[in-house]
């Protein structure tokens, strides 16, 4: 075992992620008596990284500190006290992840069948799409249901997930190549953003609104969005990912809806946000359907390893900072 080992360190909080972390060398020991030695073999990145560093949530934003929410790999090593894994066993690590190797107490680790990388969305994205749209969605056969960034991470994976749910989806992106993907995966009618007028299309071909909308983006296209919630509809925020890279703690702009308690009354309609954290009571009911999942191939895992991005594949912690770059430009 090596006697050091890198890891990224947020060493000024800003959401500019670049200046924000850097990789620092540390000393590799043997876990405590109560902890678990995991070596990385994939890490996740994800937009929350920017709001991390920027201390938003999730850190008191007191640097150094680390970074990372999801990552699969190996036990290598476990205390003296630990009896319920063993060394060679495959796992899911929440965060900080960002690291070559991990410590990480018992429970805190999740047992997978291999190292295959589509497990690595299942943490965080998987987790957020299904217990999003199941608790505060509430999903019911028929339904119109809009996903925006749809071909993203998270975005995928609720596409999927509100198919199986009997769901009429609609998903919004921005390429010809991510909209043949939403194809494949089932999507009902999938509107190019930059290609089409949001507002026209939904005026058109939804005249009586969307049930449930699934709402990453903010600005502009929440505000559209909102004009064509349904009777009894519920939108859900689950970020704003179009004010990430605005300095400050509001990066979610606010597109100042008119009248929005009345409406909401007259309306029947429900505005939510949903953070996954809250939600860490139903990891252990979610996680294991959506493993057997990926395992009989019912739902599909759309991987991003950087091959297309111009610089290449990312390949170790030094391409962590190009690989959230690559991932937040919309």
């Amino acid at each position: 075992m090596s006697t050091n080992y890198k890891k990224l360190s947020v060493i000024k909080t800003t959401c500019n992620f670049r200046e924000a972390v850097r990789v620092v060398s540390v000393p590799l020991v043997k876990p405590s008596d109560d902890e678990i030695l995991v070596k990385t073999i994939y890490a996740g990145v994800n937009a929350t990284d920017v709001n991390i560093t920027a201390a938003r949530y999730f850190t008191d934003g007191k640097v150094p500190f680390d970074i990372g929410l999801e990552a699969l790999g190996v036990i290598e090593s476990i205390g003296t006290n630990v009896k319920t894994h063993k060394v060679g066993q495959n796992v899911l690590f929440p965060e900080p992840t960002l690291n070559m190797w991990s410590y990480a107490k018992p429970d805190e680790v999740i047992p997978v069948p291999s190292l295959k990388p589509e497990f690595i969305s299942l943490l965080i994205c998987g987790l957020t799409a299904t217990i999003g749209l199941d608790e505060l969605g509430r999903i019911k056969k028929g339904e119109k249901v809009l996903i925006t960034a749809s071909a993203g991470g998270t975005g995928h994976i609720a596409v999927q997930w509100a198919k199986q749910k009997g769901a009429y989806v609609i998903g919004l992106t921005s390429t010809p190549e991510k909209a043949k993907l939403l194809k494949e995966l089932g999507t009902d009618r999938v509107i190019n953003y930059k290609t089409e007028n949001l507002d026209q299309v939904l005026t058109n071909e939804f005249p009586k609104g969307i049930d449930v909308v699934w709402e990453t983006i903010g600005g502009q296209v929440y505000k559209t969005l909102f004009k064509h919630l349904a009777e009894s509809g519920r939108l859900i925020i689950v970020g704003g990912i179009t004010g990430y890279k605005t300095e400050g703690s509001n990066f979610i702009t606010d597109p100042n809806i008119p009248n929005l308690p009345t409406t909401l009354l007259m309306k029947n309609q429900t505005l939510s946000g949903f953070i996954l954290s809250a939600y860490k009571h139903l990891f252990t009911e979610y996680l294991p359907k959506l493993v057997e999942a990926v395992v009989t191939n019912k739902l599909r895992i759309v991987l991003d390893f950087g091959i297309k991005s111009g610089d290449g594949e990312f390949n170790g912690i030094d391409s962590v900072v190009r690989g959230v770059e690559v991932m937040i430009i919309i």
